[in-house]
């Protein structure tokens, strides 16, 4: 099985998990472990919207999986984790190569969706919020606006793939289809899920 696939598999288990509570063949215990794996990772400082995790809880231990666009969120995940919880952590989490070209695909990417009408019902604040951070930002280079977002960028050599969830089909198809107007980009992988009212 591919890298991409299984991290696809990894990904829809995690989304379904953050939606559902606990996945079909999970205990009660790996449910509350999930649980707190979920808060370590949700309060690691500086997880963004250039970053992806997920995790896998499963016999004592905790898989994580996904990518970090620095360095460091790779350590500071598997601290967090350890410290919330007394299973083995196995950290799978790829390190992002450092790229001028990917920086300017992030920003780029994140300006096209973040700045639509698509962020207001998604983006505390909205567009013109997204707006305000992009300007904030261009101050501080190399960092990343911190928040939630239903949808992270993730790039890898000139690769864009999106991962999240969104509301609508057609909330999901726009913003495809803004992402893939950024420039120089090698490939668009479509990882987004949309919810299911359940």
């Amino acid at each position: 099985m591919s890298r991409t696939r299984l991290l696809a598999i990894v990904v829809a288990v995690a989304l379904a998990t953050i939606t559902t509570g606990a996945a079909g063949g999970q205990s009660q215990a790996e449910a509350e472990m999930a649980g707190k794996v979920r808060k370590a990772l949700a309060r690691v400082p500086y997880y963004g919207v250039f970053d992806f995790l997920a995790y896998k809880v499963e016999g004592g231990v905790v898989t994580l999986h996904g990518y970090a666009h620095r360095p460091s969120l790779k350590n500071e995940a598997d601290r967090a984790v350890r410290r919330a919880t007394s299973l083995d952590v196995v950290n799978a989490i790829e390190v992002l190569p450092s790229s001028s070209f990917d920086d300017r695909i992030r920003w780029d990417a994140y300006r096209r969706v973040y700045t639509e009408d698509f962020a207001d019902k998604y983006v505390g604040g909205g567009a013109r919020e997204v707006g305000y951070e992009l300007f904030d930002m261009s101050r501080f280079p190399g960092m990343e606006p911190y928040g939630n977002y239903p949808v992270h960028i993730v790039v890898k050599n000139r690769r864009v793939t999106l991962i999240g969830s969104v509301a609508n089909g057609f909330d999901k198809e726009a913003l495809v289809i803004r992402a893939r107007q950024v420039a120089d980009t090698l490939g668009l992988e479509d990882l987004i899920m949309v919810r299911t009212r359940g």
